[in-house]
């Protein structure tokens, strides 16, 4: 009896080992043995009474996937069953650090392609993009007993109420997960561990905390159609190329603005479509941002004016009724952020003509504020609105107030709102030149040869000017592109044997189009077009005491290409004596001025003088000598000169006897009296008495040859008739109180 019960017991033990240990029923005793390699990683061996399943064969390509919680991460494998199904659990495993359950299971149904990309942030929900066994149209052959070979459940809903292994209260959040290639049959412990009885290969999912980038890339573009050219796919790389830096957009171009953050990608990925994975410098649909954005997800963006005028409704910028052709969304990789298995950064390429994406047309001048925010309040946390199984992925709430505004799913009670914000403004459309005179002309300097200025305007606009000078015996035509840079535009202009004062005609065109026409003068100096300079005046001038100044003569000329006014002043010795022309000149017109009205009342000696005129100055030497005719009798007894002649006078008893008491203003050819553009003689004169000359003179007073008068009539005073008179004159005019008259 002994050895029969010996007998049977032994029977026993052969039959239950494969069971016992998670293995088929054709597996041989040398394989338990030496100790399976596939399922090395099992963490418990199964209980008895499992259904026989067949062997399942794969591999991961690495023993850990990382990716961020909120997005979708690739998981590349092999795996084969010949007679049956596969399957992909994710999750059922304790967590190291502290040993208790990661508190979520699924198991997801594979083939034997080489991928699957698991949407983090829809895993485990009613939206799972993967065939999910959780999912009502998704057929699983699965088994769950407890340790000690009881059934526990053979689908994921009742695993998770009986046993609560399963299931979520919110998005899957950043820990690590189990992968294990498996055959479908699992035992789970008390602690709700869920351990493949057989696996063909084991992994670690582990995500992290998502990130985000508190600034917001801004610049600007140009649409296409102004260039002229309709692409047949635009892209980031072609916005960026025809954009600038700069966060004021002109009126009619666009403004981009870009957002950077990780944990959005799945949900954005799951509003674009089943199957859709987003992929850098791909361009999406606005609406799936829009459907983001009305998701309750916590994430938030807002384009408003912040400077509205009294009673004007503010603009904001509004997806929901946005034309793709005045919104583009563009995806591309985080420039900062680590995202491993997903885009980082979106793009919204924003229209500034009328009618486009804007309750309210932007004007230049107005100024927006742009905030794009993951919303979280301090003590809350998201979580799912209802209890289903598997819950609705995009009906959300607060896990402890309603009352509360939805919260980013991956922030935790600790985490407030964080925020990106930027501005931007609108301008005008502008060319703004350098140098323009009141009339709208424009000014280039004739040795530099370049019309600048600033403008609004990209530097891919293709425009391009055309000079033409029509009046001289040459006339000529050039064409030249207009460049930008920075905000600045230059024009390359050929002025080759061109004089200042030539008038040029200027036409701007835009491809075919014609923007501008305008007459462009050419000048000496742009800042100072109608500059006058004292050409030619002695440096040393001698007269004798008591002789007027006929003998300091000035030439002035017209340097500039505009008509000049001005003033020729002369000072002598720091202001004592002074005369004064006023000087209006042609461009390139020349005159030359003199002062015989002035008798300087110097005794004998040396004195500076300075002729002054529109900023130019010249320097001389006025050389006083005794008058030879005149002898100074003091109030003593005093003896005559050794001499005998009575006279106070140099050793030769000679003077400067070349002074001929007049005062003239000659052209260019050395004629006197003259200071008309034709060169016919004509008197300088105040023309008081109605008269070419003063009919006498005071006694005293040296005779003017030629027959001009620089008396000032019957008035003695020491100065000439110009002086009286506001202090020029010119021939056909009194220059009096600052006006040609």
């Amino acid at each position: 009896m002994i050895a029969l019960v010996v007998l049977v017991a032994l029977a026993g033990v052969v039959a239950t080992a494969p069971a016992a240990a998670g293995l088929s029923s054709d597996s041989s005793a040398s394989s338990v043995a030496a100790g399976p390699t596939a399922a090395a990683a099992v963490e418990a061996a199964g209980p008895v009474g499992l259904a026989d399943r067949p062997e399942v064969s794969g591999g991961f390509s690495r023993s850990t996937y990382t990716g961020v919680a909120g997005d979708p991460v690739r998981i590349r494998y092999t795996a084969d069953n010949p007679d049956g199904p596969t399957y992909l659990l994710i999750g059922g495993n304790r967590l190291s650090d502290t040993g208790q359950s990661v508190g979520f299971v699924d198991v997801v149904k594979i083939s034997g392609t080489s991928e699957t990309t698991i949407n983090t942030r829809t895993l485990g929900t009613d939206a799972s993009n993967v065939e999910s066994c959780g999912l009502e149209d998704t057929t699983c052959d699965l088994e769950f007993v407890d340790e000690s070979g009881d059934t526990v459940a053979e689908n994921l809903s009742a695993l998770s109420s009986s046993t609560g292994a399963g299931g979520l209260a919110r998005p899957l959040v950043p820990h690590r997960y189990r992968l294990a290639i498996t055959n479908g049959t699992f035992v789970v412990d008390d602690s709700g561990v869920v351990t493949p009885t057989e696996s063909a290969d084991q992994a670690d999912l582990v995500l992290e905390k998502p990130e985000f980038r508190d600034d917001v890339e801004v610049f600007t573009s140009i649409d296409p159609g102004a260039l002229d050219e309709e692409p047949e796919s635009e892209s980031l790389e072609r916005i960026r190329a025809n954009g600038l830096d700069r966060t004021a957009v002109t009126k009619g171009n666009r403004i981009v603005l870009g957002f950077e953050a990780t944990g959005i990608w799945g949900a954005l990925s799951h509003f674009a479509g089943e199957g859709e994975e987003l992929e850098p410098g791909q361009e999406i649909d606005t609406k799936v941002l829009t459907d983001l954005l009305d998701a309750e997800e916590g994430v938030s963006l807002r384009v408003r004016e912040t400077n509205p005028g009294r009673n004007e409704p503010r603009s904001e910028l509004d997806l929901s009724q946005a034309d793709p052709e005045d919104v583009t969304l563009f995806v591309a990789d985080a420039t900062e952020l680590d995202t491993p298995e997903a885009p980082g950064r979106f793009y919204l390429v924003i229209d500034t003509s009328d009618g486009g994406a804007f309750t309210e047309d932007p004007e230049p001048g107005d100024e927006f504020a742009v905030e794009f925010a993951l919303e979280g309040t301090e003590g809350e946390r998201y979580a799912f609105a209802d209890g289903a199984e598997p819950p609705a992925a995009f009906n959300a709430t607060s896990a402890t107030d309603d009352g509360v505004s939805q919260q980013f799913p991956y922030w935790e009670a600790s985490d407030g709102t964080a925020r990106a914000e930027a501005t931007f403004t609108v301008r005008e459309r502008f060319l703004r030149y350098d140098h323009v005179t009141d009339d709208g002309e424009l000014l280039v300097e004739v040795e530099d040869g370049q019309l600048t200025g600033t403008t609004s305007l990209l530097p891919v606009r293709e425009m391009s000017a055309t000079f033409v000078n029509d009046a001289g015996d040459a006339p000529f035509r050039t064409e030249s592109p207009l460049e930008i840079s920075d905000g600045n535009f230059t024009v390359d202009v050929d002025l080759d044997e061109v004089s200042p004062g030539t008038r040029l005609n200027y036409e701007l065109y835009e491809g075919s189009r014609l923007r501008d026409s305008r007459t462009v003068i050419v000048v000496g100096n742009a800042d100072n077009p109608d500059e006058l300079v004292i050409d030619d005046a002695p440096e040393n001038v001698t007269v004798t005491e008591g002789e007027n100044l006929s003998a300091l003569r000035a030439t002035a000329r017209n340097a500039g290409g505009l008509t000049g006014e001005g003033e020729l002043t002369l000072t002598v010795d720091n202001g004592s004596e002074a005369g004064s022309w006023g000087v209006r000149l042609d461009p390139g017109e020349s005159r030359t001025y003199g002062f015989g009205s002035v008798t300087p009342d110097l005794d004998p000696g040396t004195y500076a003088f300075t002729l002054r005129l529109d900023g130019d100055t010249h320097g001389g030497t006025l050389v006083v000598e005794s008058d030879p005719a005149t002898t100074t009798i003091d109030d003593d007894d005093s003896q005559p000169d050794a001499d005998g002649n009575g006279s106070d006078t140099d050793d030769d008893g000679t003077g400067d006897d070349g002074a001929d008491g007049n005062e003239t203003a000659t052209d260019d050819d050395g004629d006197d009296a003259t200071a008309t553009d034709d060169g016919d003689d004509e008197t300088l004169s105040d023309e008081a008495n109605g008269s070419d000359t003063d009919s006498g003179s005071d006694s005293g007073d040296v005779p003017a040859d030629d027959g001009e008068a620089d008396s000032v009539g019957m008035l003695p005073l020491p100065f000439g008739t110009r002086e009286a008179l506001g202090g020029t004159v010119l021939v056909g005019a009194i220059h009096l109180l600052g006006h040609w008259v």
